[in-house]
């Protein structure tokens, strides 16, 4: 790992890298806490906006499912288009208890792209941004696993977490924890500022204490077998050039011949290192909105010059 926006949110990176990560829980107080790139307010436009609408919206709460209709409208844009975000009924959901999520933040919102971006340039890692906003005495999500190292920021209010210990085989599940889940590694209670980092697959739960509580979850994803299952033909075969539908049988044997012969060939070469290495790479190829604009104004500009050079 290396320092810079990690240093942010855990002041002392080689103290983290080697005493948490992966390991423990722990609770950070950022002498400068790190700035959170969507604030109550921003969050309060949003929701009013008109844009957004699910999967990216969420109303949820750890004791029944809330189904869309209860927090979203439709619109007529030619014809019916469903799941918009209701800032009315948004409203009311919060006053009765359950928690507005706010999902894949760094696919829409730029500034949350920008720090998600950062973190994962210096994990190596795939890193999303989710934002929670809780009202007192109220609990979102029940005890659950989460397939990711989580870095949690409060943002405003409070909330109180409980973090227990992680699964006992490598074939657990994320989700909702069913069974003993063991004793608890840490309770504590985040104020703005604060940070809680919560190893992959640690089971934790949190609720509401005073005001109505809002933090950022980035969760750094890690690649598991399956990934590594489909990054291996790739790596293998990287830049093979064959033609793409042979006309007979014959060919189309040569082609399965060049195909074992060029991966026989790369198995000498690519240790398991090489390969975990470009799964990770794989895993944070998808797309981010980091971009100043889409490019239609750069277009209109080349469509411009070429009208004046042709007259």
């Amino acid at each position: 790992m290396t320092a810079g926006e990690l240093r942010n949110w855990v002041t002392d990176v080689e103290a983290f890298t080697s005493e948490f990560w992966r390991q423990k829980p722990g609770v950070f107080h950022p002498a400068e806490a790190p700035r959170s790139p969507l604030s109550l307010a921003d969050v309060d436009a949003v929701v009013a906006g008109g844009l957004l609408r699910t999967p990216h919206l969420e109303m949820t709460r750890a004791s029944k499912v809330i189904p869309e209709e209860a927090y979203t409208t439709s619109r007529l844009i030619g014809t019916e288009a469903k799941g918009f975000a209701d800032p009315v009924r948004v409203v009311e959901q919060l006053k009765d208890g359950a928690t507005l999520l706010l999902r894949n933040t760094e696919q829409w919102h730029r500034p949350s792209a920008e720090l998600a971006r950062r973190l994962a340039d210096e994990l190596g890692r795939w890193v999303d941004a989710y934002y929670f906003v809780t009202p007192p005495r109220a609990q979102g999500l029940p005890l659950h696993r989460d397939d990711a190292d989580v870095l949690l920021f409060q943002v405003e209010g409070s909330k109180t977490w409980v973090v227990k210990g992680g699964p006992g085989t490598a074939n657990w599940r994320q989700g909702r924890v069913s069974g003993d889940p063991g004793p608890s590694l840490l309770e504590t209670t985040l104020h703005p500022g604060d940070v809680l980092y919560i190893p992959r697959g640690h089971a934790h739960m949190g609720v509401g204490s005073e005001g109505l509580s809002m933090h950022l979850s980035l969760t750094i994803r890690e690649v598991g077998a399956l990934e590594l299952v489909r990054a291996a033909p790739r790596l293998l075969l990287g830049g093979l050039k064959i033609a793409a539908r042979p006309l007979d049988d014959e060919t189309l044997l040569a082609s399965a011949a060049v195909i074992l012969d060029l991966m026989r060939a790369r198995l000498s070469e690519v240790g398991p290192q090489e390969l975990l290495d470009y799964a990770r790479l794989a895993q944070r190829r998808l797309p981010l909105n980091v971009h100043d604009c889409a490019g239609i104004l750069d277009y209109a500009g080349t469509l411009s010059r070429e009208r004046g050079a042709a007259a």
